[in-house]
C-alpha cells in the first residue's frame, strides 16, 4: 500500500488513537487543558471543524490555545486539507501541551511528512515520544510509522530493527505474518558484511536468528551446496524459530545458476545487416573486456542471419548449436525480433544475457533482457524529478514514435511519483523554427490576450513584456543532438528563463565539443558512467578501446559500454538475478536485475556549463 494511500487509514487511526488511546504519562497527575468538543467534529464534518477550532484558538491562550490549535490541525487533516494541517502543527507551541497530546502531535507530525515522503522529517517528528511511557497500543502505531520512514530514508538496519520490536508486542497472526515479510525485505536489502556486523545477538535467540538466517542467504544465494549446508547449521543453532522457510525458498527458486568457471562463452551477433556496424562495437567490446579481465574462457560468435523481406531468423538453431558444443552462457542476440524468437524457445536450459529486450513484461526462465532502452531513462527523469521536488511538468517532444515511446514511459511514471503533466506539445523533427509549438508550450500566447484585453478595457497602449506559463517546476525535452541545440536556444527566447530543463542522454553526441554544445547550457540530463571522463579514466577496458579506436571512440560510446558491461554481468548473474537489490557497477550505470530479467540501469547526472557536461556529484 503506498504512503499515500494509506492516507485516510492512517487518518482513520489518528482519530480513533484521539479519541479513544489515552497514553500512559509519566505525568499523570496533570490533566490536560478542557477544551470543547464541536459539534462539526461529532458529526463528521471535519472542514468546519477546523475552521471553528482554528478560530477558537485565536480567541484562547496558553495551554487551551496550544489544544485549540492541536485540534484544527487533525480536522484539517482528517478533511483531507495536509498542507493546512501542516501549519497549524507548526503554530503549537509543544512544551504548553499535556504529554498525551504532545503524542498526539508527533504522530500527526510524522503522518503529514509521510505523506509527503519525507522520511527525515517523519523521524524527527518522533525523536521525542518516549516508548517506555506509551501503551503497547500506542507502541505500535509509532513502530509502524517508524519503519516507514526508515523504508523512505533507507536505513535498512533501523528499519528491521524496528520490526523485530514489533515482533515483540504484536499478537495478531495476519499483523505477524505482514511485520516478518517486511522484517525479512528490510534484512534482504543489507549486504552480507552488515549483516554480518549488526547482527544483535547469538544463538538461539531470535532477533540473532533472524540476522543470521538472511545472512545464509545473502552470502550463499550463488552456491547452492555451501547454501545447504549453511542452513542446516542455521537450524541446529536456532531451534523453533518463527522464521517461515516460504520466505527464503522463494528467494533461492528464483534466479540462474552459472557454474564458477565457465570455459565456453556464445555470442549471438549479426555479421551482416543494418546491425552489423553495432554489433561490431560490442563484439570489440567483449573481446577487451575479457582480455583486460585475463579470463581463459573461450568466446564463440555465431551468426544471426534475418531475413530482410520475411524477417525470419536463425536465432533458435543457433542458441542451440551454441549449447550443443559446450556454451555455459549465451551473450545476445542483439535485435529485438531476434529476442522475442528466442523468448520462444521452449526450454533455454543455459542462460540468455540478450542485448535487447521484448516488448512484453513476461518473465522468461533462464532469459536476461539488458539493453539502451531510451524508456529506461524517461523513468529515470520522472524519478529524479521526484527526488528534487518537483510536482508539475511540461513536456515537449518530436511527434514520432520514437518520441511517443519516450513521452509514454515518462508520463506515467511521472503519475506514480505524483507528479502531474500540464501539456505535451509536439515537435517536426524535420523544421528548425519551433516558435508556432514554444509559444503555447509556453503560455505566451494567453499573456498576450491577457494584455491585449487589458489594453482594450483601458482603452490605451501599455508597457508589455510577456510572461510563462506559471505553476511550472520543469520541462522533459525528449530530443536528438541536433535537434537539442537548436531548441534549448529557442526555449530561452521563449522565456523559459530559469525553468529547469531535464533530457535523456539522446540530447548529448558524447562527443566534447564545447563550441557546438554550448547551445546546451543549463540542461540536465541523465547519462552513462563512461561519458564522464572523471569516472571512466580509471577503468582498464575503457582506456584500451579508446586507445584502440580514437576515431570513433566518443561517438560509439554507449555501444562499447554496452558491450563491456554485458562481459561483466556474466559472472554476477547468479546474484543479481536472486537479489534485487544487489547491483553491479558498470560502465552504462549501476546494474541490477528486476522481478522480469530486465538489467535495469541506474545512470549519472550532468549539466551543461560553458558546453561541457559536468558530472553532478
Amino acid at each position: 500500500m503506498s504512503l499515500k494511500r494509506s492516507f485516510w487509514l492512517s487518518a482513520i487511526i489518528l482519530l480513533s488513537l484521539t479519541a479513544c488511546q489515552p497514553v500512559q504519562s509519566p505525568i499523570s497527575m496533570t490533566k490536560p487543558a478542557q477544551i470543547e468538543t464541536l459539534s462539526s467534529e461529532l458529526s463528521g464534518q471535519y472542514r468546519e471543524a477546523a475552521e471553528e477550532y482554528a478560530q477558537l484558538a485565536l480567541t484562547n491562550d496558553g495551554a487551551e490555545q496550544a489544544a485549540y490549535q492541536l485540534k484544527a490541525a487533525q480536522m484539517y487533516w482528517q478533511s483531507g486539507q495536509v498542507e493546512q494541517s501542516q501549519q497549524s502543527l507548526e503554530q503549537i507551541k509543544l512544551s504548553l501541551l499535556h504529554p498525551s497530546r504532545r503524542y498526539e502531535a508527533a504522530i500527526l507530525g510524522a503522518n503529514i511528512a509521510l505523506f509527503n515522503s519525507d522520511g527525515e522529517r517523519a523521524l524527527k517528528a518522533l525523536s521525542n515520544v518516549q516508548e517506555k511511557d506509551l501503551a503497547a497500543q500506542n507502541l505500535k502505531s509509532v513502530l509502524k510509522l517508524q519503519a516507514d520512514a526508515y523504508t523512505l530514508t533507507g536505513n535498512w538496519l533501523e528499519k528491521a530493527n524496528t520490526h523485530l520490536k514489533l515482533e515483540k508486542i504484536l499478537t495478531d497472526a495476519d499483523a505477524l505474518k505482514n511485520n516478518r515479510e517486511a522484517l525479512w525485505q528490510a534484512l534482504m536489502q543489507m549486504t552480507p558484511q552488515a549483516l554480518d556486523l549488526f547482527n544483535p545477538g547469538y544463538p538461539p535467540a531470535e532477533d540473532s536468528g533472524w540476522f543470521a538466517l538472511a545472512y545464509n542467504i545473502k552470502a550463499y544465494q550463488d552456491n547452492p551446496e555451501v547454501l545447504a549446508v549453511a542452513l542446516e547449521d542455521w537450524k541446529r543453532s536456532y531451534p523453533n524459530h518463527p522464521a517461515d522457510p516460504a520466505l527464503y525458498q522463494k528467494t533461492l527458486a528464483s534466479g540462474t545458476h552459472i557454474p564458477k568457471d565457465i570455459n565456453n562463452i556464445a555470442v549471438l551477433l549479426p555479421h551482416s545487416g543494418p546491425f552489423v556496424e553495432a554489433a561490431k562495437i560490442i563484439k570489440d567490446a567483449i573481446i577487451a573486456a575479457q582480455y583486460v579481465s585475463g579470463s581463459t574462457a573461450q568466446l564463440h560468435f555465431y551468426d544471426i542471419e534475418t531475413d530482410a523481406i520475411s524477417g525470419q531468423n536463425n536465432v533458435l538453431t543457433q542458441y542451440d548449436a551454441a549449447v550443443a558444443e559446450g556454451a555455459s552462457v549465451v551473450i545476445g542476440p542483439l535485435q529485438k525480433s531476434s529476442v522475442e524468437t528466442l523468448a520462444t524457445h521452449p526450454d533455454l536450459s543455459v542462460p540468455v544475457l540478450a542485448l535487447n529486450r521484448t516488448d512484453d513484461e513476461q518473465t522468461y526462465k533462464n532469459l536476461y533482457q539488458f539493453g539502451l532502452a531510451p524508456e529506461d531513462e524517461a523513468v529515470a527523469v520522472a524519478t529524479y524529478a521526484k527526488q528534487l521536488g518537483y510536482k508539475r511538468s511540461i513536456v515537449l517532444a518530436p511527434s514520432n514514435d520514437w518520441g511517443q515511446r519516450i513521452t509514454s514511459a515518462f508520463t506515467t511514471q511521472w503519475r506514480k511519483e505524483g507528479g502531474s503533466t500540464l501539456i505535451v506539445s509536439n515537435y517536426n523533427e524535420a523544421e528548425n523554427d519551433f516558435r508556432d509549438t514554444l509559444i503555447p508550450l509556453m503560455g505566451l500566447n494567453e499573456s498576450e490576450q491577457r494584455y491585449k484585453s487589458l489594453q482594450g478595457t483601458l482603452g490605451r497602449s501599455l508597457d508589455f513584456e510577456p510572461r510563462r506559463r506559471e505553476g511550472v517546476d520543469f520541462l522533459f525535452l525528449v530530443a536528438r543532438p541536433l535537434k537539442a541545440r537548436q531548441l534549448v536556444p529557442q526555449l530561452k527566447y521563449h522565456r523559459s528563463g530559469q525553468l529547469p530543463l531535464l533530457a535523456t542522454s539522446h540530447v548529448y553526441s558524447g562527443q566534447a565539443d564545447p563550441q557546438q554544445n554550448i547551445d546546451l547550457n543549463d540542461l540536465v540530463i541523465s547519462d552513462i558512467p563512461w561519458v564522464f571522463e572523471e569516472l571512466a579514466s580509471e577503468d582498464p577496458v575503457y582506456q584500451s578501446l579508446k586507445n584502440q579506436s580514437p576515431e570513433n571512440f566518443t561517438s560509439a560510446i554507449r555501444l562499447y559500454a554496452l558491450g563491456v558491461d554485458a562481459y561483466k554481468l556474466i559472472p554476477q548473474l547468479n546474484t543479481l538475478s536472486r537479489d534485487p537489490t544487489s547491483s553491479m557497477e558498470g560502465a552504462t550505470g549501476s546494474l541490477s536485475i528486476n522481478a522480469l530479467g530486465h538489467v535495469t540501469r541506474k545512470m549519472r547526472w550532468g549539466k551543461f556549463e560553458q558546453g561541457e557536461l559536468k558530472l553532478i556529484k
